[in-house]
């Protein structure tokens, strides 16, 4: 059964997500639990992974069906959501700009106003778009069932349900001076971050039920240059959070075992999980190197190179100094020997091939260069102030170093996710040339 013939989809999502909030919450005790969904717990961190998903499944997909306004009001109403949920919106002054006394409080300067007029622009325009040029026909859809209509439907009623599970207890506490057992705190705020979590899939289920009901443009082969887009788009995320955030917020969010970290580490055992299942196209062999590739990238980003002893297996000191014992290095070439198959394979089964498809600009292998370039890019970020410090003995301020740091740990979040783009690009590739 396909999407469009399942109008109520997402009524299944969100009953079996509330659910899965009941069934956690019996499971877990409640300081347990209250952990798991609590600010920068797994199931915050995997709304924003979701979120960003979403943006990036509509901006490719919506080619064929959705207006490039249509396409821009939807991103940025996700956007915003994103932000939201990364408590961006309290950056300017501690208070969220979507209180009324953000607004009317004598103690907030003008400035902080007008640079919050002009960061909520974008979403006003966008409600406007929508309130204007979609709700006669969404209310029309939605009296007939139209499986992407019930599912805007649900989005909002899921949106309003977890804002009252959200507000519920502290008004109660407000208003009545009530006091609430641990258990119900867990029950509640269990309920509001499991259905927070699904709001962009929502939103993603709804626009694909939308466009298998109106496409009508062909399917046609994928755009070559969506690498290059995301890498952009990459640099861009973390150029406007670097002017959003104060410095040393950014340094937090970017820092080691920070949102962004934890961010990557779920993208490389996703990519993982889809090169093993999803790479029905790659060769035992083939698949078996990616898997390696990611394994030790993922690894890397733990500082697991350093599990050996306090230097890194990757540094040339480690190897060349008398103070690492020889059982050390022995354990590192073991270690290492993978790498070094998967590196030989890759260069004597897949160079030739890659270079022939680069220069015939198929999807994967342009994906694949940007994926090396994007590696090179930020690992050049990541020692550039560090080189100048030990040759020049210079010093930067607060606001380079977070600048410099948020480039660098967002690149490198990119790099699993192109792996995923690379593996599906070449998927498409040979189906087209099979002629599915």
């Amino acid at each position: 059964m396909t999407l469009s013939r399942s109008p109520w989809m997402t009524v299944y999502i969100s009953v079996a997500a509330s659910l899965a909030a009941l069934v956690s919450w019996m499971a877990m005790s409640s300081e347990s639990m209250i952990r798991f969904v609590r600010e920068n717990g797994p199931i915050e961190n995997l709304t924003l992974v979701v979120y960003i998903v979403a943006i990036a499944l509509i901006l490719y997909s919506g080619r064929t069906v959705l207006t490039v306004k249509t396409r821009a009001a939807i991103v940025i109403l996700l956007v915003y959501m994103f932000m939201r949920e990364a408590d961006l919106h309290k950056s300017l002054s501690g208070t969220s700009i979507l209180k009324i006394k953000f607004w009317l409080g004598s103690q907030f300067p003008v400035t902080d106003k007008l640079m919050a007029l002009a960061i909520l622009l974008p979403v006003l325009w966008a409600l406007f778009y929508f309130i204007r040029g979609y709700t006669r026909r969404w209310w029309s859809d939605l009296c007939l069932k139209d499986g992407y209509a019930v599912g805007i439907f649900v989005f909002f009623a899921v949106l309003v349900i977890s804002k009252i599970f959200d507000r519920s207890l502290n008004m109660m506490t407000e208003m009545w001076g009530w006091r609430f057992p641990m258990w119900v705190e867990a029950l509640v705020t269990g309920q509001e971050e499991y259905l927070e979590c699904i709001l962009p899939l929502l939103i993603t289920v709804s626009f694909y039920q939308y466009r298998e009901r109106h496409k009508t443009v062909m399917m046609m082969q994928a755009s070559p240059w969506i690498s290059v887009y995301m890498a952009l788009l990459t640099s861009l995320a973390a150029l406007v959070c670097w002017w959003i955030l104060p410095p040393v917020d950014m340094l937090e969010f970017v820092s080691e075992n920070g949102m962004i970290e934890t961010m990557t580490l779920v993208f490389y055992v996703v990519a993982i999980v889809v090169v093993i299942f999803a790479g029905t196209q790659m060769k035992g062999s083939t698949k078996c190197a990616v898997v390696i590739m990611l394994a030790y990238m993922c690894m890397r980003e733990m500082d697991l190179h350093k599990s050996v002893s306090s230097e890194s297996i990757l540094k040339s000191r480690f190897w060349l100094g008398s103070h690492i014992p020889v059982t050390d290095k022995l354990l590192a070439i073991l270690i290492l020997l993978p790498v070094l198959w998967m590196l030989f394979y890759f260069i004597r089964h897949c160079a030739g091939t890659f270079f022939r498809e680069l220069f015939n600009k198929e999807g994967h292998a342009i994906t694949i260069l940007v994926f090396f370039v994007v590696l090179g890019v930020s690992k050049c970020i990541d020692r550039s102030l560090n080189v100048l410090t030990e040759l020049y003995k210079m010093h930067f301020s607060d606001w380079l170093v977070a600048l410099q740091v948020s480039q660098e740990e967002f690149l490198e979040c990119l790099l699993p996710i192109l792996i995923i783009v690379a593996c599906w690009q070449y998927m498409q590739h040979r189906k087209w040339l099979s002629g599915f």
